[in-house]
This record gives structure tokens, C-alpha cells and sequence, in this order.
């Protein structure tokens, strides 16, 4: 698990009515699959796109470094506090808030870090 940045708890509560509304998508997704779905691109521009993305090397900004900074000091200082949100806050989730950064610069095809990429990085952390 060290090797995943993000974590996402799915907690499946029963619920009478969204399940009966899920099951009834479903089913009804599969009886009409042949006009399910028909994305608005091609799966070829998407692999184009992709493979440019990934040749994107994208550099922090000044304001991304104090951001992020900022952000993981945010929080160390929840995890010192025993927040109730917290957990153990090491250097490697500062690590993480800068791979996220960094990818999100390069899904907007951008070869500079800014700070509402930092940002956003913080909140899926």
C-alpha cells in the first residue's frame, strides 16, 4: 500500500432507494448496450493525447513550492492536533501532494506546476 499516493474508502450503505435506482440503471444500461455509450472522442485521440501527456515535464512554480509547503505543514499540524481527519503525516504524503501537482499540470498539458494544482493535489490527498 506505500506505493499508492491516494486512498479512497468506498463504504457501501444500504440504502432502499439508491440501490433500487442503481439496479435499474444497470439493468437498464445492459438491455440497451449497442446505445450505452458513445464518448465524443475517439479512443484513438485519447492514446495520442496520453502519450503526449506523459511526455510533459513540468516544473513547480514558485508559488506551487509555497503552496504545497504551506499545505503539508497544514497537515503535520492537524496530525499533531489529533484532528479527527487525521492520520500519520509523513514526508512521503508531501512526496505525494507533488507527483499529484505535477500530474495534474501535465493532464492540462502544461509544462509548469501552478498553485491551483498544488491545491487541488491537498484536497484529493
Amino acid at each position: 500500500m506505500s506505493r499508492f499516493d491516494l486512498f479512497f474508502v468506498v463504504l457501501d450503505d444500504c440504502d432502499e432507494a439508491q440501490d433500487l435506482a442503481i439496479a435499474r440503471h444497470i439493468v437498464d444500461v445492459h438491455r440497451r448496450q449497442a446505445e450505452a455509450l458513445h464518448p465524443d472522442f475517439e479512443p484513438d485521440f485519447m492514446r495520442r493525447y496520453i502519450r503526449y501527456a506523459k511526455t510533459i515535464q513540468p516544473r513547480l512554480s514558485r508559488e506551487a513550492i509555497e503552496t504545497l509547503v504551506a499545505c503539508y505543514r497544514r497537515l503535520r499540524l492537524g496530525d499533531a492536533t489529533g484532528s479527527q481527519r487525521s492520520y500519520r503525516i509523513t514526508v512521503r504524503q508531501l512526496e505525494s501532494m507533488v507527483r499529484l501537482s505535477e500530474a495534474l499540470a501535465r493532464l492540462h498539458l502544461e509544462d509548469v506546476v501552478r498553485e491551483e494544482h498544488a491545491l487541488e493535489a491537498y484536497r484529493l490527498l
